[in-house]
């Protein structure tokens, strides 16, 4: 385990010093989106985020102990409440002979947070930032943090 941590932070160290010569990040490797989404003040309004990794790059899973996974964040702000957030199931891997789950090709996080009864009708921005660590057979990328945002309409 501690082998695989000190791989882990020297390729995070390397991958910093390599970002800022101009070299791949995570954010070249992993895409988000965001969609638009229709809700009534007071009820569950229900999107995904759209996560495409590059063929060859895997990400690790949600909850991940070694390494970096997916995560997303609200922004500070986040106007609503009840976030819930359901994470796409991972499919076992190897990484420097060590079991781990892993992501690839699209990996999709459901999302549904309660609309507060007191919010205005009209248009809002939902501003999230995804965590993610991109690693292919022989190396992890820098760690990004990715904004998106969702449309959120307001009935």
């Amino acid at each position: 385990m501690k082998k695989l941590m000190m791989i882990s932070l020297l390729g995070l160290l390397l991958a910093g010093a390599a970002n800022a010569q101009g070299f791949k990040g995570s954010a070249d490797v992993v895409k988000v989106s965001g969609q638009s989404v229709t809700a009534v003040a007071g009820a569950r309004a229900e999107f995904t985020i759209q996560v495409k990794i590059d063929k060859s790059w895997h990400l690790y899973a949600h909850g991940d102990t070694n390494f970096i996974g997916l995560d997303l964040v609200p922004d500070e702000g986040f106007p609503l409440k009840d976030l819930k957030l359901e994470y796409p199931q991972a499919h076992e891997g190897e990484f420097y002979g060590e079991k781990v789950m892993m992501l690839s090709g699209h990996a999709p996080v459901a999302a549904s947070a309660l609309v507060p009864k007191d919010m205005t009708a009209g248009d809002h921005a939902l501003a999230f930032k995804v965590t993610a660590q991109a690693c292919d057979d022989k190396q992890c990328l820098a760690p990004a943090y990715i904004p998106v945002t969702v449309k959120l309409t307001v009935e």
